[in-house]
């Protein structure tokens, strides 16, 4: 959900960032879907360039917010704060709306250009476990780039078509389905970088099913330490501003805009996976079961909104995930989600620090 304390901060936001690129769409092998940029609605206007509503699902991706703990490697809207890398794959998967790719294949992305600080040069890596803060691929080839310099150009309201190419050594091993990457694309505007993200899922290798054990993501001490002085200097505020977003006001404006969004994801229903024990386990060595059927089901956040209101006015203690993919737009949970879970303390320190 929308937290009222996200409306609230789009003034301070928008006077930092006034342009904006848009990812609509990713096409990777012929026949298979087609990817969006995390985050993006269609139902907001293209034809426009102005900060509210034309640039609401731009993502801006600093590398300063991301040393600050602010936002993980996918960065941020203006309207949803930090993009949860793990849950919008997810969502993706579930509607089926997961490009596919190969090693060395071609992905054709478009970039809406809102306006002028929205133009290339766009540069484009690859993480490979999805999520797990690594940029196992940085700077792939990209072809047909966006026209611009400094990401600037006269260009306005217009679409571009750039081809990404996949390392020949990709091997993707991120999300549920234990082959899916996440590719992400920026252009060098200073008041930027903007651009996006969006998941790819390789059909050229086997899917793995990861043990404890096969984890391999490290941070150094110093980055842990760091990180734990941010987090303890960010509490206090995060607490309080998590707290407003229960109120029946902060829940009120949620529910206005998840209902003007129409925002909703497609659920359906995980598997319990065992893993065989071998050191050579894969996706298809695996044993999963489910306790419920496959049946997919809409869930809109209007509806979930509606029934976190009866809750409303609880203290919400929300807490940051250690790897830095919290849900901070829970609009896109089902109905049985936790409203607590709504604002996490990632977002809202990107609240107060963006």
């Amino acid at each position: 959900m929308h937290s009222f304390s996200t409306l609230l901060s789009l003034t301070a936001l928008l006077a930092l960032a006034n342009a904006h690129g848009v990812i609509l769409g990713a096409q990777g092998l012929s026949g298979s879907p087609a990817s969006v940029g995390f985050k993006v609605n269609d139902l907001l206007p293209r034809n426009c360039t102005s900060i509210s509503p034309c640039q609401q699902d731009t993502t801006i991706i600093r590398d300063a917010e991301i040393s600050a703990n602010i936002v993980n490697e996918c960065g941020r809207t203006e309207l949803d704060g930090n993009i949860d890398i793990g849950e919008n794959t997810e969502n993706a998967l579930a509607a089926k709306a997961v490009t596919q790719v190969k090693a060395g294949s071609t992905i054709d992305v478009t970039i809406h250009q809102v306006n002028a600080d929205g133009a290339g040069p766009y540069t484009c890596d690859v993480i490979a476990q999805g999520n797990n803060g690594v940029i196992t691929f940085p700077n792939v080839d990209v072809a047909d780039n966006v026209p611009g310099v400094n990401g600037f150009s006269q260009a306005k309201e217009q679409d571009f078509t750039i081809k990404v190419t996949m390392p020949t050594g990709l091997n993707c091993t991120g999300s549920s389905a234990g082959n899916v990457c996440t590719v992400r694309c920026r252009n060098n505007a200073l008041a930027g970088p903007f651009g996006g993200c969006f998941p790819v899922q390789q059909i050229d290798t086997e899917a793995v099913a990861l043990k404890p054990s096969d984890v391999d993501t490290i941070l150094s001490l110093e980055k842990v330490q760091k990180q734990v002085a941010q987090d303890i200097k960010d509490l206090p505020v995060a607490l309080a501003a998590n707290q407003a977003d229960g109120t029946d006001e902060g829940l009120k404006n949620a529910a206005i805009v998840s209902k003007l969004l129409q925002i909703s994801i497609v659920s359906s229903a995980a598997p319990t996976q065992t893993l065989v024990d071998s050191a050579t386990t894969t996706a298809a060595d695996a044993v999963a079961t489910t306790t419920s059927a496959e049946a997919v089901a809409t869930t809109t956040s209007a509806e979930a909104a509606a029934t976190s209101d009866a809750a409303a006015g609880d203290d919400s203690r929300g807490h940051r995930n250690g790897n830095n993919n919290n849900n901070n737009n829970n609009s896109n949970s089902n109905s049985n989600n936790n409203r607590h879970n709504n604002n996490n303390n990632k977002r809202t320190a990107r609240v107060f620090r963006a």
